[in-house]
């Protein structure tokens, strides 16, 4: 059952990832398992929803053990190492490539989300201590910071466009430099590559 298990989250996460909430289906899931439709496990997913939660509380799972063996301490270091090490995992696994793209759709939406690794929250308390080491207010930095660079980031990661580790790396820091210097860290330049 687990073995079963296992294989339907790991067939949704590509299906989500490639077609997104609204596009995935039952049978899309399925033909990615290459059975039939009622393979899939009604008993346990009884809904697309149900499926989608699976997938992302799957991998909130993985991105809470990933922040927990960070060396770096909070701050501008640590929250770019986490978003350098989720994106290239969203981009080869496609439970942390269908998380990734769920979230970004159900947090737009009046569906549910899984609470169990917040990026938010994560993301405003790096930049806090970050704030906070560099002598900045933090009631300075933009209200929605966390949300344009987590956004930012994923959109970068999830456009398609197949380049190596090293490249995607490198695009990711032409777009957090500039981001967070805008935020006031204006040793970005010089804590990201660090990550």
């Amino acid at each position: 059952m687990a073995a079963s298990r296992e294989a339907i989250v790991l067939a949704a996460g590509g299906t989500f990832a490639a077609h997104g909430y609204e596009g995935a289906s039952f049978s899309r899931v399925a033909e990615a398992m290459g059975k039939p439709k009622s393979a899939v496990g009604y008993h346990l997913f009884p809904s697309k929803l149900a499926l989608a939660t699976a997938v992302v509380e799957r991998q909130q799972e993985r991105w809470a053990a990933t922040e927990a063996e960070l060396d770096d301490p909070a701050g501008i270091e640590r929250l770019t190492a986490m978003l350098l090490a989720t994106s290239i995992e969203a981009r080869t696994d496609p439970v942390a490539a269908g998380a990734v793209r769920l979230l970004h759709e159900l947090l737009h939406s009046e569906l549910p989300v899984p609470r169990g690794f917040i990026w938010s929250t994560f993301i405003r308390a790096q930049l806090a201590a970050a704030a906070t080491r560099a002598g900045i207010p933090e009631a300075s930095l933009p209200e929605h910071a966390h949300h344009l660079l987590l956004e930012a980031t994923f959109g970068l990661v999830t456009t398609g466009r197949r380049e190596s580790d090293a490249e995607l790396a490198r695009r990711l820091r032409a777009l957090w430099v500039p981001l967070l210097v805008s935020f006031g860290f204006t040793d970005a330049e010089r804590l990201v590559p660090a990550a």
